[in-house]
């Protein structure tokens, strides 16, 4: 399971002539921004973990980008899970709260969680984005 969005520039792009050669370097870095952003705001946000975990990693030797969570649960988050048993590790029973009051139990039987595609999201819409970032940096001259 993946919870990162990979960008990769053709290798062919580095054999343009030197008046643009700069320009898929910054439209990478602008295409890892736009979606490290869009991440960020679509994180769900519990206490702040998974959202504090999300990182960007740019290469620009390689022409490349990667952009995600390194939360551990983060595949949970994304893809959701199937319903399932709790049960204690380290105790005789499980310890929480269920409207204010503290509950001991042996065994919960989870329902699972749906999934909260925020990187699948992040992905899509930078997608969509690219024609008018390309835009963006061709007008503005790679700068």
């Amino acid at each position: 399971m993946r919870t990162h969005v990979e960008v990769k520039v053709s290798e062919s792009l580095r054999r343009l002539p030197k008046d643009v050669r700069e320009r898929p370097i910054v439209f990478l870095r602008e295409i890892a921004d736009y979606t490290h952003r869009r991440m960020l705001e679509l994180t769900p946000v519990r206490t702040g973990g998974l959202r504090n975990s999300i990182r960007k990693d740019v290469d620009e030797s390689r022409l490349q980008a990667q952009i995600g969570a390194a939360a551990k649960y983060a595949p949970y988050v994304e893809f959701g899970t199937r319903p399932h048993l709790i049960e204690p590790v380290r105790a005789r029973a499980l310890r929480f709260t269920v409207g204010g009051e503290i509950v001991f139990a042996r065994l919960v039987r989870h329902p699972g969680t749906k999934p909260q595609w925020f990187v699948r999201r992040a992905a899509e819409e930078t997608i969509a984005a690219l024609k008018e970032l390309w835009r963006k940096i061709w007008s503005e001259g790679g700068k």
